[in-house]
This record gives structure tokens, sequence and C-alpha cells, in this order.
């Protein structure tokens, strides 16, 4: 899924791979306009997006895929071709791999009764305190993300003893059950009210969503703690250069990559 901002150069990218065996899809997400946050009215004077109305609009966040992934008639197109799941993953996260071990749960659940959603956490570190966590409530799980917490608990949501666990964003969904609830629009997600300050100083909101706040809308669904490993996301050029590193230091039978590039350490 791109947004506008991404679409025509991730397809540009794309030709090179177009005699692959394996087939790569894309779809477009949805464009909503910004927010004046003095006078609650949408920073856009048109419906164009060209000139100097490109700020005024925005792509409402990952949790969008439902819809887009919908409209884009894709979703029916691999319904149609007998898929079943779609596993779901930030593309920024290395360590997110198709996992044979959960698709085999997932087809084959010990209970007999098939998990519709599966959020994928892990053991949350002092380097994740911004993490979104999962909570029961109701007798659903839910998705909490730390702009929906109040100021006054935000330090108890980031302490890593009360909250030992975060999303890493690695979804396994049904593909029939998103058909389903998106037919009955019956997907709720918490809206994430995002500020932002544009170049010119105008400050706007952002209205947003988040993909895994979907997770009550579903049947069973499942948080499964998984290794550190299959989170490993890439935010700035010194994680990059950590991935691509091929320096390594060997101590008493275990290997520890180092942060360096070209044998030169950073």
């Amino acid at each position: 899924m791109n947004s506008f901002n991404t679409d025509e150069d991730t397809k540009k990218i794309l030709q090179k791979y177009s005699h692959c065996r394996v087939k790569i899809y894309t779809f477009n997400q949805s464009r909503y306009p910004r927010i004046n946050k003095e006078s609650l009215l949408p920073v856009a004077k048109d419906v164009s997006y060209s000139g100097e109305n490109t700020e005024a609009w925005y792509p409402p966040g990952h949790g969008d895929i439902y819809a887009s992934f919908y409209n884009s008639g894709l979703l029916d197109t691999l319904i149609g071709e007998g898929k079943e799941y779609i596993f779901v993953s930030n593309i920024d996260n290395l360590g997110a791999t198709v996992d044979l071990y959960i698709l085999n749960h997932l087809m084959n659940p010990p209970n007999g009764k098939r998990c519709e959603f599966v959020m994928e956490v892990t053991n949350k570190t002092r380097a994740d305190v911004k993490g979104g966590t999962l909570t029961q409530y109701e007798g659903k799980l839910r998705l909490v993300e730390i702009a929906q917490v109040p100021k006054a608990h935000v330090d108890e949501f980031k302490s890593v003893s009360k909250f030992k666990i975060f999303n890493t964003n690695n979804l396994w969904i049904s593909l029939a059950a998103v058909k389903r609830l998106q037919e009955q629009n019956a997907i709720d997600m918490e809206i994430i009210v995002n500020p932002k300050t544009l170049d010119g100083g105008l400050n706007v909101i952002q209205l947003e969503t988040a993909v895994g706040a979907a997770i009550k809308s579903f049947e069973n669904s499942l948080g499964i703690n998984v290794p550190r490993s299959r989170f490993l996301p890439v935010k700035t050029t010194s994680d990059l250069l950590l991935v691509m590193s091929n320096l390594y230091i060997k101590k008493k039978k275990t290997w520890k990559r180092e942060n360096c590039w070209n044998g030169i350490l950073d």
C-alpha cells in the first residue's frame, strides 16, 4: 500500500522486477484534507493535488489499509485465487517475514476455531516505550497507542514492568473477514488526532487510524509473543548501516555485530 506521495516512485522501481516470477501488486491509499487547527476547516481550497495545494493533503495512517485494499479490487482478486490470509507489516521492518509456524497455527488451530486476526507482539525494552500495547476490555483484545493515553498516565504507559509487550505491527488477517467487515461497515478503529505544523508555520490536525486498532472487530483475535528478531525496523541511516555491516567480533562462542561500515567504527 502506497500513499499518493510514494505511489509513482514505487511503480518505477518495480519495473525492474517485471520479469520476476513473483507477482508484486500495489494499491494507493486514501487522501484526506488537513484541518486548520484554529478554524477546524479543511486547508485545501479544492480537490486538486498540485502546486501550493500539495501540503493540504495527507495519507490517513496505515489503518486505511482495510478500506483501500477493499476498494482497489485486490482483495477480491486474492480471494478469487483461493488465498485465505494476508500477512501485513511495515515496509521498514526487515524482520517481518512469513513464519510458517504461525501460518500453520492459523490453518490448523488446536481448538478447531480459526483466528481472524493475529498480532505479533514482542517483549518491550526501554527503546520501545512508545510502542502500542495490547489490553483486554469487554472480552475483546484492544490496541492502545501512546497518542491515546492521557498525559497524566504516559509515564505509566511507558513502563517496561507494567506493560511488558508492544505491537510489532506484524499482522495476520483473514481475507474473508476483511471483506465481510468492510461490506458491513463494521471495522471500528479509534481516531488518533495528530497535530502537525506545516512549513509555512500553519498548525494543522491530521485524523489517523492504526491498522492494529481493528483487532477488536475480528473474531477469535490473538496476540502471539514472538522473538525480537521479527522486529528489526530501519528508521535511520545508522540503522541501515548496522544491518549492512559485515564486521563482527567473536566473544565466548557468540557473535556480536558492531555499528560500523566498511571497517570503520561509528
